[in-house]
């Protein structure tokens, strides 16, 4: 018998089972790790890349929620009539000066004094923020050095809660959030890498996108948001887990036997403030100390500057006076530091050159958190990462495109398809809804509430779980719907709720030159622009008569009814 005959002898179940027992490619092996190492937790990662993106501008966000602080740029204006030596005193060591001046009037009982530049200051030291503790209470408020005048916020969150939000999370112990964070993180990465190895057209895709395909629609928008900026989503998470890889392997310092405690007190600045038995005492004038600080550090790199002035324990026996200083646009996170005795000016510690470990290990966390970066790069900083928030999105929703060709009926998807889509929904949208309604919240609140800051965080949570639960109270469509137009009409009507509460409005801050505000409601109404066509073509366009053919056919297939 000829071999041909014999093939076609074989059985037709024979045939089927060989294929079924095949073994699976490498690439389709990658391609499995990619989707589900990117589907189990990409609702974590969404909230982290998003909350980290948003965090690049965390100091911008803190000064337009506290509206009562004046812009920089108005003083600086304002003092342009005054004599030069004047003007020039913004880059001296005179406003530390002037704050220890404002702060031995004013506050001699206080636990602590700590002074720096205010949270929008880059290159100017004329705006100080000071922080003072007593006993049970914490008092902080910003200082004009040259006008003296002194702008006391409102109680808020500010932008460091979506910082912190980036990394802690919120309601669980920080350690087990940052683990959460990091396994998140780890898979990640895996994504990307399996990512890199699955795409055989990488680049030839990137510039290749097919509106109203469906599915090739959403998986071109996802190599769209993931290509080029790649680089950078292989840095931000590599960075991200190297931020806290003591956390997650410490037994390098255990094998060492390193004492922890005596480890970071030679590499970082204390200000423990912990002594019981305190009597008064004269202190030290503390501007020579600034001065030759300043100088001794200018000797190693000419770009070092102080930043910061901490003083323990003022006008007591055991006052010490804590300095730190880092140079401009230092990509590493580590600065220098010195420790005088408030009494007597005798140097009690000083930072030492770091181990190359300690100094490879900060410049990591530098390139993660990017505060060495100007406003052109910050800015680049965002939109990368808004392209990785973007990237897992359409991840995610593409998954759910993928399967929906599966199913056999939509009224009753199976509960892991169904749990996904609600996820999707309460998520990517409903995430967004609640971070502005964090700003609305701040804007809303009465000024003199009790624990108005937590009041604000729990209000971004409420409004989180409500649209969680009304994505399980609608259908799919209408969730979508819902949710993503309410996220429109917040963004674009809050610069309107700025002008009404605030007296910072649009026009005023235009003719004002309000550099800050005016950028906030025109990125707001751009948002809002967003948001909008996302709402028209994820709720309200309809499929064209192509696709519904395709689906038609689909189910006819699968059901066997031609």
């Amino acid at each position: 018998m000829s071999d041909s005959a014999k093939r076609q002898t074989v059985p037709m179940t024979e045939i089927k089972t060989r294929d079924k027992t095949k073994t699976k490619g490498y690439r389709l092996i990658m391609s499995d790790v990619h989707t589900w190492f990117g589907l189990l937790l990409g609702w974590l990662l969404f909230t982290i890349f998003l909350m980290g993106t948003v965090s690049y501008f965390n100091n911008e966000l803190t000064a337009w929620m506290q509206p009562e602080i004046p812009p920089i740029s108005q003083q600086i204006t304002a003092t342009s009539s005054q004599p030069q030596n004047a003007v020039s005193n913004i880059d001296s060591l005179e406003p530390f000066g002037t704050a220890i001046t404002h702060l031995q009037a004013t506050q001699t009982d206080a636990k602590n004094w700590f002074i720096t530049n205010g949270p929008t200051s880059t290159s100017s030291e004329q705006r100080l923020h000071i922080t003072t503790s007593a006993e049970n209470e914490r008092l902080s408020y910003q200082i004009d050095t040259q006008t003296q005048a002194i702008y006391t916020p409102r109680d808020t969150a500010g932008g460091n809660f979506f910082y912190r939000m980036h990394f802690d999370l919120h309601y669980m112990n920080v350690i087990w959030a940052r683990i959460i964070v990091g396994i998140a993180s780890m898979m990640m990465l895996m994504a990307i890498i399996t990512g890199i190895i699955v795409h055989k057209k990488i680049f030839i895709d990137f510039f290749t996108f097919r509106w109203g395909k469906g599915q090739r629609s959403w998986l071109d928008a996802h190599n769209a948001f993931s290509v080029l900026p790649l680089p950078f989503h292989i840095m931000i998470t590599f960075t991200g887990i190297i931020t806290l890889i003591t956390l997650y392997m410490p037994w390098g310092g255990m094998i060492a036997n390193i004492d922890t405690q005596q480890f970071f007190e030679e590499i970082y600045s204390y200000r423990a403030a912990d002594a019981t038995e305190l009597q008064p005492a004269p202190m030290i004038s503390i501007a020579p100390l600034l001065a030759t600080t300043q100088a001794d550090w200018q000797k190693l790199n000419p770009n070092y500057k102080i930043t910061s002035v901490s003083i323990n324990h003022p006008n007591t026996d055991h006052s010490q006076i804590i300095i730190d200083g880092k140079a401009d646009r230092q990509i590493s996170t580590i600065g220098v530091f010195r420790i005088y005795d408030g009494q007597t000016g005798k140097t009690l510690k000083q930072s030492k050159p770091p181990p190359l470990a300690v100094t490879t290990h900060t410049v990591m966390i530098g390139l993660h958190a990017g505060r060495f970066a100007d406003y052109w790069l910050r800015w680049l900083y965002f939109l990368l990462g808004a392209a990785g928030c973007g990237m897992i999105a359409t991840g995610l929703v593409l998954w759910t495109v993928k399967r929906r060709r599966q199913l056999l009926t939509m009224d009753k998807p199976y509960v892991g398809f169904w749990l996904v889509e609600k996820l999707n929904i309460a998520t990517l949208a409903g995430l967004p809804l609640a971070m502005v309604g964090f700003l609305w919240l701040n804007r809303l609140l009465p000024l003199n509430m009790t624990a108005r800051a937590k009041w604000e965080v729990d209000g971004f949570f409420i409004i989180w779980a409500c649209s969680f639960v009304l994505t399980l109270l609608l259908s799919n469509r209408n969730a979508w719907r819902i949710l993503l137009s309410l996220v429109t009409l917040s963004l674009l009507f809050t610069p309107l709720l700025n002008s009404l509460t605030t007296e910072r409005g649009f026009l005023h801050s235009v003719f004002s030159r309000d550099v800050l505000f005016i950028s906030f409601d025109v990125i707001l109404f751009i948002l809002a622009l967003l948001f909008a066509y996302i709402t028209y073509a994820a709720g309200f366009k309809k499929p064209s008569p192509e696709q519904k053919m395709k689906s038609k056919y689909r189910v006819a297939s699968q059901t066997g009814n031609p």
